[in-house]
């Protein structure tokens, strides 16, 4: 199937049924889905939430303030979706709050529409089509359900929660290739703690045994794979407020995508974590490799057609967008070139006709102060211009690819101990403290889920 030149389209159920399509290409639906897009491109951007609806949502959630990252998470646009359901989610769960309607809502929706894309190139990638024409990532999709794993737990739904492990746990292991399939350390320690709190150990030994065989710095994880039992007390903590997207354009052979290209900033510090008890008792933490790789895949498995897409949407914005600022430009430097050039006039009538020394004095003063309003003129309608075609082509204040992103963890720490744990529990690092006051799922093991946001005190976003 990879060896083939011709792409293959794979439709599959969660649940493990796999069907295989081979897909057809018509150049008259390629032609209508550029038209469409060409179409909709300049009257969709008003109902996509771009990065300034996120911002006081975002300064609370740097302060480590996940309810009022909620209270303030905008609301103007795309309710219901697949990105601002799956963003809320988390923001209730990292609260203890499973309020998980909405991504059961969601999987519902995905288990009818995913499809994987399989190309004859050494990668596999797969991604999901939501009804608002959204393409979840590999990394989101399985997010999605290891948040409803989390909230089925914190429900007492343990069955339900293992459920959705086993689902994200097969998406993880899908064996389309050698080096082809997504795949993460990371993912997996978290996963190893979706399944102990549903009370699976022996399946969470195959995941953090999984996580050591792919970042053999992991050996903690091995360590706590060996054991027979797990631990009476185990800690997640969730780091990082997730990456921010940055414009970074280049020069290359396609002017139009590199000036379109994305790049991710972790903003996270990795910083040192200390957690102990109220009696004092430590409980050392391991800190897991990053998410850098999530994003580097995510931009690597953006098919061609919808590349095509975007060159053409986006080609035609910036061909209006330089075609108005130039415009702009010409008109206020004409503007200022008048300016000058009239006073100047002005200012030598005045010498001429008037003949005298104080005259003289005026008319140099007038056109000297005219040359020079006239330059202010036309130096602020050159930078004002300038500036707007920078945002309107800067794609990071409305990238929508990995919109969710900015609700993401970069990293975790994980922890554990067999002694017995008085609540509160303190987490410190050398910026913030927070306090657990109670595990979030006592089954056989007690788990205590948390977040930090791990970023400088006067870090804005």
């Amino acid at each position: 199937m990879l060896a083939s030149k011709r792409k293959h389209a794979l439709g599959i159920n969660w649940r493990g049924k796999i069907q295989i399509h081979q897909a057809k290409p018509n150049p008259f639906n390629a032609i209508c889905l550029l038209v469409l897009a060409l179409l909709g491109s300049g009257c969709s951007q008003n109902s996509l939430l771009a990065r300034l609806d996120y911002q006081k949502s975002q300064q609370d959630f740097l302060r480590g303030d996940a309810d009022g990252a909620l209270l303030n998470f905008p609301r103007k646009a795309e309710d219901g979706t697949f990105i601002t359901t799956v963003e809320k989610g988390y923001l209730s769960l990292i609260q203890g709050k499973p309020q998980i309607k909405g991504l059961q809502r969601q999987a519902e929706i995905l288990e009818k529409r995913v499809r994987y894309h399989v190309t004859r190139e050494s990668r596999t990638f797969f991604y999901v089509q939501t009804p608002e024409d959204y393409y979840a990532s590999e990394h989101e999709v399985i997010w999605l359900h290891f948040l409803l794993s989390w909230g089925y737990s914190l429900q007492g739904k343990y069955t339900d929660a293992c459920v959705e492990a086993r689902i994200a746990g097969s998406l993880l292991s899908l064996p389309w290739s050698p080096e082809g399939h997504f795949d993460d350390p990371a993912m997996r320690l978290f996963l190893a703690g979706l399944w102990t709190m549903c009370g699976e150990w022996q399946e969470a030994q195959v995941d953090l045994r999984a996580a050591w065989f792919m970042d053999n710095s992991l050996a903690w994880a091995k360590e706590l794979a060996e054991r027979s039992q797990p631990p009476a007390n185990l800690f997640l903590v969730l780091g990082g407020p997730g990456p921010e997207p940055v414009w970074a354009p280049e020069l290359t052979v396609n002017p139009l995508r590199s000036e379109r290209k994305i790049s991710f900033a972790l903003r996270g510090r990795k910083s040192p974590l200390a957690i102990a008890d109220q009696r004092g008792i430590v409980i050392v933490p391991h800190l897991s490799p990053d998410a850098n790789k999530w994003y580097q895949r995510h931009l690597a498995r953006e098919s061609e057609l919808h590349e095509l897409i975007l060159d053409s949407a986006y080609g035609g914005k910036a061909a209006l967008s330089s075609t108005i600022a130039g415009g702009k430009i010409a008109a206020t430097t004409s503007a200022g070139l008048v300016v000058g050039t009239a006073g100047s006039a002005l200012g030598a009538g005045i010498i001429y006709y008037a003949n005298s020394a104080h005259a003289v004095e005026a008319g140099l003063a007038i056109a000297w102060a005219s040359i020079l309003k006239g330059r202010e003129i036309s130096r602020e309608g050159y930078q004002e211009s300038a500036s707007k075609l920078k945002q309107e082509l800067d794609p990071s204040n409305t990238y929508r690819f990995v919109r969710f992103v900015r609700y993401l963890p970069e990293y975790l720490w994980m922890g554990w101990s067999d002694q017995a744990i008085t609540y509160p529990v303190e987490l410190r690092t050398s910026t913030s403290k927070i306090r657990i006051q109670q595990p979030g799922v006592i089954n056989s093991t007690s788990i205590s889920v948390a977040h930090l946001p791990d970023v400088r005190p006067n870090r804005n976003y």
